[in-house]
Parts: structure tokens; sequence; C-alpha cells
């Protein structure tokens, strides 16, 4: 992977759902530049499921579509084998917390204790200690993801951290093109608090052009 940084995303519904594009995107501009890598979890592709049939939602169903032609497309997009959710005891879970809390967590419909099983597993169990952060947009699933302590970021800052770094690439690579120019320039000078190359046109290399006449009126 080189120098280049690493950001390991789970997805529950709601972000998928709600940003397909922008997700779309971050797998465009990730090429080169970024590590990304995103997690779908059984509990997802179950969620959108029920989305696009009893809901009839349209992000749901080009959610799906996505993921079904990405995984080919782009390897780093993992769909969860079901059998994973029984490597993850609930047991394991609930003792993590308060009897509060635990309590709660264990009046849960079966989908969400299934999506922090995922979570839990990618976030401490698995062997390769990646760090993941789960990328939600649903408040029900914040708010597990804080009660169980597992990272959980918005699609907000999510998109806003990866712009960030993609924007950096390219901004170093413009000031090489910059450095370039400055170094084959004759000195610099500020209009309107610019800065401004000047440039010595003798240095300067033309493309060579064909014989011709001039034209005469």
């Amino acid at each position: 992977m080189g120098d280049l940084n690493e950001y390991n995303f789970i997805l529950d519904a709601s972000s998928l759902e709600k940003g397909l594009g922008n997700i779309k995107r971050w797998c465009q501009e990730a090429r080169g530049k970024i590590v990304l890598r995103l997690y779908i979890p059984t509990y997802t592709l179950q969620e959108l499921d029920f989305l696009k049939y009893k809901r009839k939602s349209f992000g749901a169903r080009e959610a799906l579509k996505f993921i079904d032609q990405a995984t080919s497309e782009y390897p780093d997009i993992i769909v969860e084998f079901p059998e994973t959710l029984d490597v993850v005891l609930w047991s394991e879970i609930t003792s993590s917390v308060d009897d509060k809390h635990a309590d709660m967590l264990n009046r849960l419909p079966r989908r969400f204790k299934n999506l922090l099983k995922s979570c839990i597993y990618k976030c401490q169990l698995e062997e390769n200690r990646l760090k993941w952060i789960l990328v939600a947009e649903d408040p029900k699933v914040k708010e597990l993801a804080d009660i169980c302590s597992i990272p959980c970021s918005s699609l907000v800052i999510a998109e806003s951290t990866l712009s960030r770094e993609t924007n950096r690439r390219q901004y170093h690579e413009g000031q090489k093109f910059n450095n370039m120019i400055q170094v084959k320039g004759n000195g610099e000078s500020l209009i309107g608090g610019k800065k401004v190359v000047r440039t010595n046109f003798d240095n300067t290399v033309y493309a060579s052009r064909g014989k011709g006449s001039l034209w005469e009126p």
C-alpha cells in the first residue's frame, strides 16, 4: 500500500440509502490517493432489502444495485459472510457495558444485535487489527455504537475527511507544477495581492510549424 493513508468504513443502511452518491465518488477518487475499504454487514443488506420492497425506497434499490456491481470492480468493498455473525457471542457485547445498558441491548430486535456483532468483530476481534469506523446516519444506530464503544462517524464527517485527503494529494501535485514554472520563470511579483510568475520568453520552446506564405490583401 506504500505511503497511502488507509480508511476503513463499516457502512450501515442509512449511509448507503442517503449518501450513495458520496460513496460512489469515494470509490472513484480514492484510486492512487488513499486506501479505502468498505465493509457491508449482513444487517445493511437486509435493511436495504426491507426498505426497497416495503418502503419502495429508490435509494435503497440503487444502493443494492451498486453493491452488486461494485464488489467485482472494487476489491476493497467487502460483503459480510453471514457465518461471521456466529463468531461473536452476544454475551461478549453485553458484558462490556453496565447492567442498565445490557438490559436495553438484550431487548433489541435481532437486526440491531446482528449489526453490533458485525461491528464488534471488525473493530475488536478480527485478527488483522485494522481500525474500522462505522458510518451511519440513523440516530438509533449511532446511539448503540456509542453505548458499545464502537467508533462511529456521520456521513458528513467521513465525506469531509476523504475530500481533504484526496484534495491534499491534488494540491501537492499542483505545487510540483507551480515549482517547476517558478524555476523556469524570471521571478515573482505581486498583482492585486496575488503571486504572479514573470516568465522569460527567451527560454520558451515553441512547436515547429510548417512553411507557408504571408497572406496579402
